[in-house]
């Protein structure tokens, strides 16, 4: 019964999770158009592409509104009219549902009108644009340069070329800034959006293709949102029941124990829902989706190393591990991290977390050969072949995640330098480059010229307010990332003995990160156990999700744009939610026993301030084109 009680609680606790997932999206995304609606909009800059919705003029009893423009996905003529160099985005396409004949509905016109202009600003028209247009990463033909610069028979040779360089340098620079958008986000959406137009009476869509893909991104996002708070509940919960397994416990004493982690993990899922980067997981960007498949694949891993660990507790006097090199969870998270690394090139950061827990799996394996004393030439052969095969597995599964980016640079490259035809003018700069050298990056070239993407480069002082927007984030992931590390040396090494062996020798570093690295694998014994529960998402086991966390802070410091960080860090780390959630856990602790003495007090007050400030601010600059992005 007890184990039927807390299935049904967890049961409950995801229904809520989602369904406050799914009111927190709708929610933010009325605010978002009330703002969009009320201020007016700043003028982003003539550079800065715009997205056009088409909803300005609305349907007349006639059906004038054209839905399908030549060239877009949903033209069925596209192909045949692009080989014949005979597109025109102005132009109605030929296409053969009965949209034009449908009667619609006013008040639902205006609604879309309302509520999708403001989720189309900024990236999200970038993403937009790849939806609609399946052309839009390829260089333009020279010949549809030529219709729109050269159609006048009387115009000058000299000034005609000229024109004509110009116009195809802009949309080849277009084509390749394409290049920095990852294209499962915009599959999902125009296939989705596919989907819609044929399921769906055309009368209860937008009147436009655009505005139907701008629908379709939207109802993408809330579901994938959705799916991504259940996950990192599912995520907290085994990682807890994981590092739980250390003391025997009574019955009553598990069960009381199983509802205070369910209880930390729904507040985990609950500061997702709320997190203070919230209008780019409601706009057009792929930062849901990406969450949603990144913390999907780690809800999996962690369910695989809860199980495994159980396994190994119950084999524990066979003195057998019975563990495979790879298990399957494995398989299932690298194939959802790889869909993540599609969708934004900051999934292959889960190829690092993984590799991290294939050396520790290694250490674990050196662990158990020390404790048992086993130090003879065949077991340290056995020992060496463990690491060796273990260490090129996970090798193999690090190179799938960070495959889909490799993809991605070669399909660009294909595009650009080999498919084109650019037989007038030379070929892009970095095409050559990318013959000579091995390890040239197109993606990382685009952001480089483009963007001005790269190590150092945004450290200028017109940068500083963006540096502000950026401090709270990164100044939550280190103390995070400091105070596990606090955490973790304590659990390893303060706890084993006085005096000078609580000192930071390069000994107890080593002995350390060896001891954090093997608590992480699937195949070690679960970490100590310490005085306080919520802890255990802070203990050492959790080396890897607090490495990653402080890498995207100092990539967000030093590399990328600095004004990222919070939408950079709160898409893809779970430890910045397991560190706020604990420090709430702590406060609430501290209240009820009325102690003062240990963590800050206030916390739940200023991360509630935090979030609310950050997304009150979104909603009020990104809508509106402020810089906000």
């Amino acid at each position: 019964m007890k184990a039927l009680s807390q299935s049904t609680t967890q049961r409950r606790h995801r229904q809520r999770i989602f369904l406050l997932a799914v009111i927190s999206r709708a929610v933010l995304l009325l605010a978002m158009a009330i703002s969009c609606a009320i201020i007016p909009d700043f003028h982003p800059g003539d550079d800065v592409l715009q997205f056009n919705l088409r909803l300005d003029n609305p349907n007349d009893a006639a059906g004038s509104t054209c839905f399908c423009l030549q060239g877009h996905a949903c033209d069925v003529g596209a192909m045949e009219r692009r080989h014949n160099s005979m597109i025109n985005g102005i132009f109605c396409a030929d296409d053969d549902n009965d949209t034009k004949h449908q009667i619609r509905y006013d008040w639902l016109d205006q609604f879309y009108s309302f509520i999708l202009p403001p989720i189309t600003k900024w990236d999200a028209a970038r993403f937009l644009t790849l939806s609609v247009d399946p052309w839009a990463r390829y260089p333009p033909p020279l010949q549809f340069i030529e219709q729109f610069t050269c159609n006048d028979g009387k115009d000058d040779t000299q000034a005609c070329n000229a024109t004509t360089a110009d116009e195809y340098k802009k949309a080849l620079n277009k084509s390749e800034q394409a290049h920095a958008f990852l294209p499962l986000f915009p599959l999902i959406i125009r296939y989705t959006a596919g989907f819609f137009i044929k399921s769906i009476p055309h009368r209860f869509l937008p009147s436009t293709y655009e505005a139907t893909i701008a629908f379709t991104a939207a109802i993408v996002n809330m579901l994938a949102f959705a799916i991504a708070a259940v996950s990192l509940y599912d995520l907290t919960i085994f990682t807890s029941m994981r590092n739980d397994q250390t003391t025997t416990k009574e019955d009553d004493t598990r069960n009381n124990t199983m509802n205070y982690y369910c209880n930390i993990s729904k507040t985990a899922a609950e500061l997702f829902c709320v997190n203070p980067a919230g209008v780019f997981f409601t706009s057009a960007y792929s930062e849901s989706l990406f969450a949603m498949l990144t913390f999907a694949g780690h809800a999996i891993a962690a369910r695989g190393l809860y199980d495994t660990s159980l396994k190994r507790r119950k084999n524990a006097k066979s003195n057998r591990s019975n563990i495979r090199l790879v298990p399957y969870f494995w398989v299932l998270s690298t194939l959802l991290w790889a869909l993540a690394s599609y969708v934004r090139s900051n999934g292959t950061f889960s190829s690092i977390w993984l590799m991290l827990i294939g050396i520790g799996q290694c250490f674990s394996y050196i662990c158990i050969a020390i404790s048992a004393k086993q130090d003879d030439i065949d077991c340290i052969r056995a020992v060496t072949m463990k690491c060796v095969s273990t260490l090129c597995c996970y090798g193999i599964l690090a190179l799938t995640i960070a495959a889909p980016v490799f993809y991605h640079d070669a399909r660009g490259h294909r595009f650009h330098c080999i498919e084109s035809n650019i037989s007038v003018f030379n070929k892009n700069e970095w095409c050559a480059q990318a013959e000579d050298s091995a390890t040239f990056s197109l993606y990382a070239h685009v952001q480089r010229k483009h963007w001005n993407v790269g190590l150092l480069r945004y450290y200028e002082l017109k940068q500083i307010p963006n540096f502000i927007l950026a401090m709270p984030i990164l100044s939550l992931s280190f103390g995070a990332a400091i105070w596990w590390i606090g955490m973790s040396w304590n659990s390893l090494i303060a706890r084993d003995g006085p005096g000078c062996k609580r000192y930071m020798t390069v000994t107890n570093v080593f002995l350390w990160a060896f001891q954090a690295l093997s608590s992480s694998s699937d195949s070690a014994n679960s970490s100590s156990a310490v005085s306080n529960s919520s802890l255990l998402l802070l203990g050492p086991s959790c080396l890897p999700h607090y490495a990653i966390l402080a890498g995207f802070a100092l990539v967000g410091t030093f590399v990328a744009h600095v004004q990222i960080s919070t939408r950079l860090i709160c898409s893809s780390c779970p430890a910045l939610y397991w560190c706020l959630t604990v420090l709430i856990a702590n406060e609430k602790d501290n209240n009820t026993k009325s102690k003062t003495n240990t963590k800050p007090i206030r916390a739940t007050k200023m991360i509630s301030i935090y979030f609310i400030l950050f997304n009150m601010l979104g909603v009020i600059m990104h809508v509106n084109w402020l810089p906000w992005t």
